[in-house]
């Protein structure tokens, strides 16, 4: 078996650092209502609850949600609006 050097800048096992989006800038604050659907973690980032409050709203029937295949729970960010609207917040 022969061994074949890797090219210029390809070391053995070195894996080229991610960017992140969205990481503070003014575009972020926005990113929630640009995705189609939203995590229960998402919709709790946004409201600066936990994870167990916002599941809590939509097990109580306050926040609708859209469930897909596999138990996945997913909140479109209009009902989101429309439960902050309503709440006050």
């Amino acid at each position: 078996m022969s061994v074949i050097p890797l090219p210029a800048g390809h070391g053995q096992g070195t894996v080229p650092p991610r960017s992140r989006k969205n990481t503070g800038d003014s575009a972020s604050a926005e990113h929630w209502k640009s995705s189609a659907l939203l995590t229960i973690q998402d919709v709790a980032d946004h409201c600066k609850v936990s994870y167990w409050t916002a599941r809590g709203w939509i097990e109580s029937g306050k926040l609708p949600v859209v469930r897909l295949p596999g138990r996945l729970v997913r909140v479109r960010p209009t009902a989101l609006e429309r439960f902050l609207a309503e709440c006050g917040s």
